[in-house]
């Protein structure tokens, strides 16, 4: 495929600068797919730039993506109107006596619910966000809890929904036989440091024994100082009674349990919404109306979050028709030993997943390519396909724009630019472990 070379890194290039000055994330990123648009059609890049967007916002997967978000603000603003939540909250107060008990609680959650990452964030996200105001924990750390746990577990799951697209990535490289697939995928797990190691980073940080660090501990500093300024003797909020927590629990557990039969998060989602009406509607917490009312305002509430991941979208596509990806991997492939190749694929599909904005697409590029390379040098194929399953999951941790943390500030309600100054900074200390084990590996196996 042809490509711009060095000039098809500067739609992302435009993205980062106006991120940055402008603080707002969906316009930077409109921006920077008419940059790219530009550099591909020049002047009468109009028609074209639309009939991007029209493939974009015309194809299964974003049809797909608005129907998931949009049902799931729905149930988020039901399990509010039904007390669920606030139950739910109530219960981990009681449960969770200090800080270290509730950010604990917040990371287990997020790996219980391994099915699937935006359900785990979503949901871990809004039942947890409360219990932490509560004790003035930045919602930034929430928010990194909850992207964090989220992808790691589920890219070690071979049943959850990433399991699942990593198994076909393996099986379509010619890897193993489909019959096999679940056992190659489980040989690889060792060689997932990536996921394994910030796992365990997100456990010792909620337990206090790694310290925050940098943004994340101003933030810190700075709820420390409001909750010195806000002890004036103001009335508590009343606490929900924790016979509603079921109003919360069953539909959750329903939704979890039919995704990991069906697969489809969706068929989760539509079951969910029906579930809530039989659940609310006879206890008589709202009127059938009013349960109307609150899908679809809950559904509205999903909307910014919806334009920021359709732009993301966009300049995906638009980084793939200026060859961005097949230009730095082409870049990057020429001169590179069998021990360096897993760091390189590691630092490398990282790279093109944050700066596409795009993560299982970048590792559905990757594998058909840089597996040939490592079977051409006689490389090892496990620890490569390791570092490029791993890279997919820091790529979505890391792209501050990308749907995972888009999500992820929607579920913590927090901005992208607040997220990518304090999560970021986190996420280095297993990027970096995780790069220097990669080299390790690399010269030990490879």
């Amino acid at each position: 495929m042809e490509h711009y070379g060095i000039l098809s890194l500067l739609p992302v290039v435009v993205v980062i600068v106006l991120v940055l000055l402008t603080r707002r994330t969906a316009i930077s990123l409109v921006a920077g797919t008419i940059v790219g648009a530009v550099l591909l059609y020049g002047l009468e890049f109009p028609k074209p730039w639309l009939d991007v967007v029209y493939g974009v916002m015309g194809s299964d997967l974003w049809i797909w993506l608005v129907l998931v978000c949009g049902f799931f603000g729905s149930l988020v603003a039901l399990f509010e109107a039904s007390g669920g939540t606030q139950a739910f909250t109530t219960l981990a107060g009681k449960l969770c006596k200090g800080e270290r008990s509730t950010l604990l609680g917040t990371w287990i959650l997020g790996m219980v619910i391994f099915v699937d990452d935006w359900l785990s964030i979503l949901s871990t996200g809004n039942a947890m966000r409360k219990a932490t105001d509560k004790l003035k924990i930045p919602r930034e750390m929430l928010a990194y809890l909850c992207n964090s746990t989220a992808s790691s577990i589920c890219v070690v799951v071979p049943t959850s929904t990433w399991g699942v697209f990593m198994v076909s990535q393996l099986v379509a490289t010619d890897l193993c036989p489909p019959e096999q697939g679940i056992a190659t995928f489980l040989a690889t797990i060792p060689f997932l440091f990536y996921p394994l190691i910030t796992l365990l980073c997100g456990g010792l940080y909620a337990a206090g024994i790694l310290p925050v660090f940098g943004p994340m501990k101003a933030a810190y500093l700075r709820e420390r100082g409001e909750q010195q300024g806000a002890d004036s003797g103001e009335e508590k909020p009343q606490e929900a009674k924790l016979s509603g927590i079921w109003n919360f629990l069953l539909p959750v557990i329903l939704i979890t349990a039919i995704t990991i039969a069906t697969g489809e998060i969706l068929y989760g989602t539509l079951a969910c919404l029906v579930f809530c009406a039989i659940l609310y509607l006879p206890q008589r917490l709202m009127k059938p109306g009013v349960y109307l009312d609150h899908v679809v305002s809950g559904f509205k509430d999903m909307v910014g979050v919806l334009f920021i991941v359709t732009s993301a979208f966009i300049l995906r596509d638009i980084n793939s028709l200026l060859g961005m990806p097949e230009y730095v991997i082409g870049a990057a492939k020429a001169a590179v030993s069998p021990q360096l190749l897993p760091v390189v694929a590691f630092f490398l599909v990282t790279a093109l997943a944050v700066a596409a904005g795009n993560f299982w697409g970048i590792c559905a590029i990757a594998f058909p390519v840089i597996i040939p390379i490592a079977q051409a040098l006689d490389g090892n194929l496990l620890l490569t396909a390791g570092a490029i399953i791993s890279a997919t999951a820091a790529g979505s941790h890391i792209c501050f724009f990308g749907s995972e943390a888009t999500l992820t500030c929607s579920a913590a309600q927090i901005n992208n630019v607040t997220y990518a100054k304090t999560v970021i900074p986190m996420l280095a200390v297993p990027f970096l472990l995780s790069a220097a084990m990669y080299v390790g590996a690399g010269m030990l196996l490879g």
